[in-house]
C-alpha cells in the first residue's frame, strides 16, 4: 500500500473534494460579509469563482434530429411488462410447435 501522503483520489473523489472546499469557502465568505455592509454590497467579488466541477457538462446537449425511418416516442416495448409478455407468447408459440411436430 501507499502512503497516505502519495495517495492519488479517483476524478470523482476529487470533483467531490474540490467542490466541497470551494463551497465552504464561499459559505465563509458570505458569512462575513453579511456582518458589514459594504462588504456585502461587494460580495459577489470576494466570493471564490473557480472551476470545481470539471468532469461535468454545464448544460446538456442539444437534441438531435432522429435518424430517417425512425418512430418518435417512447419505446413501449422495452418496459419489462412487454419483455414478459413477448416472453410468454414465444414459450406458447414453441410449445405448440412441439405439440405439431409430435403429432
Amino acid at each position: 500500500m501507499r502512503p497516505a501522503d502519495t495517495f492519488l483520489p479517483g476524478a470523482q473523489d476529487h470533483r467531490r473534494q474540490t467542490r466541497r472546499q470551494v463551497r465552504h469557502e464561499a459559505r465563509a465568505c458570505l458569512r462575513t460579509a453579511a456582518v458589514d455592509e459594504e462588504l456585502l454590497e461587494d460580495a459577489d467579488a470576494h466570493c471564490p469563482k473557480e472551476v470545481h466541477d470539471l468532469g461535468r457538462r454545464a448544460s446538456p446537449r442539444p437534441p438531435r434530429p432522429p435518424k430517417n425511418g425512425r418512430r418518435g416516442g417512447f419505446k413501449v416495448w422495452k418496459t419489462p411488462y412487454w419483455k414478459r409478455r413477448k416472453t410468454q407468447r414465444a414459450a406458447r408459440n414453441a410449445a405448440v410447435r412441439d405439440l405439431a411436430r409430435k403429432t
